[in-house]
């Protein structure tokens, strides 16, 4: 029987937004690495609908180990994909027990502070110690992620690799003169339409968003310009919504909840804006924008800023600077020749650098990747930097 391939995930099942597109990236990813897609299985923490080769299974739960190992032996699993994997884990112990001799750890989001000297050498002291149950290889979507894993986990650079996020450029392209938000939203046509979209944590910057709103309201140049803004649930908006209350600006924002059309709602776009106050990943909104298009106005943190070139295809901002957001804003409103330029490097941006062929491309070729022995001698010239 061919070996199998198990792709782990510790958030639910159909949990939406960026992992829906990891979802599809790591299945075309395993068929190109040589997985039948019969022998693909998944795992989420918590499963809402039966389905052949998905199984419940919880990172953090010491129990679900046992179910683990049944998983791997009834299907034979040679390689593992895990998201957000932490190591050291009960995971990889259990894998490597049960003869898996390929474990990838993906991860979205940072591991660890930056250190240097002593307290760096300490991490790689315990790499070293703790390597028999960490994955063989290491995918970061930024460099900044990837920093955070040998500067700050003493991880040796051989063991990783920094895969950006993929777009499909076939769904999210260009199109002049679209109009489908304004007419959703009834959002008139003379308006330039900034888009967001992403999640509400309060990190991600919407508090800034609407104080630039209020900004462009004291300068009195409110309206050309509406926001939309896209992901909000439940009742995510009302701590935003509150910030508008008596105020002009509160008539020239969008809070449009999650959405399945987001590709016709950028493509109905002027600019794109991720206004993230605290750590902010490489994200899909971000890629999505720069394929539709649209200059990419982003907070200059960590990973976020790797998506666009400065000055190029859109600009940086202080975190937190809604001055700076409301100038930029209005710098693209009133040049209209150069928001032309940014778009279409923007556009270019995506193609070479985020389309989804390339970002499979490296996922499979990593899966297809000798493992490396932990029993290796530790040596990286490239983390003696401090």
């Amino acid at each position: 029987m061919a070996q199998s391939i198990l792709v782990m995930f510790h958030c639910n099942q159909h949990t939406g937004y960026a992992i829906g597109s990891l979802e599809k990236a790591f299945k075309q990813a395993a068929i190109q690495a040589g997985f039948e897609e019969g022998n693909i299985l998944w795992s989420y923490r918590k499963v809402f609908s039966s389905e052949e080769n998905v199984f419940s299974i919880n990172y953090f739960c010491p129990r679900d180990t046992v179910k683990l190992k049944e998983v791997l032996k009834a299907h034979d699993v040679g390689t593992i994909l895990a998201f957000d994997l932490p190591h050291p884990s009960p995971i990889i112990r259990t894998a490597r027990k049960m003869g898996v001799s390929n474990v990838v750890a993906y991860w979205g989001a940072s591991m660890s502070s930056i250190y240097k000297g002593l307290k760096l050498f300490i991490r790689r002291c315990q790499w070293i110690l703790q390597a028999g149950a960490a994955p063989d290889f290491f995918i970061f979507e930024s460099d900044a992620m990837l920093r955070t894993a040998t500067h700050g986990r003493g991880i040796p650079s051989r063991r990783t690799r920094v895969i950006p996020l993929g777009v499909d450029t076939n769904i999210f392209f260009p199109a002049a003169e679209e109009r489908y938000a304004q007419k959703i939203f009834s959002i008139p046509i003379n308006r330039k339409i900034i888009i967001y979209s992403g999640h509400m944590e309060e990190r991600k910057g919407i508090r800034v968003l609407m104080n630039a709103m209020l900004e462009l309201e004291r300068r009195q140049r409110l309206e050309p310009v509406h926001l939309l803004i896209c992901g909000n649930k439940d009742q995510q908006s009302n701590i935003y919504e509150d910030m508008l209350i008596n105020s002009q600006a509160k008539k020239h924002v969008t809070f449009a909840g999650y959405r399945t059309d987001v590709p016709q709602l950028m493509r109905s776009a002027y600019l794109g804006t991720i206004a993230s106050t605290g750590w902010d990943s490489f994200t899909m909104s971000s890629v999505e924008m720069l394929s539709s298009g649209l200059p990419l106005i982003v907070s200059e943190l960590q990973g976020l800023k790797e998506t666009i070139e400065n000055g190029v295809c859109g600009f940086y901002i202080a975190p937190g600077d809604y001055h700076a957001l409301a100038s930029l804003w209005l710098k693209y409103i009133d040049d209209i020749e150069l928001r032309e330029q940014h778009a279409k490097a923007a556009r270019k941006r995506a193609e070479k650098l985020y389309s989804i062929d390339a970002q499979v491309t490296r996922i499979a070729q990593t899966l297809a990747s000798k493992p490396i022995s932990p029993n290796e001698i530790y040596r990286d010239r490239k983390l003696e930097e401090y």
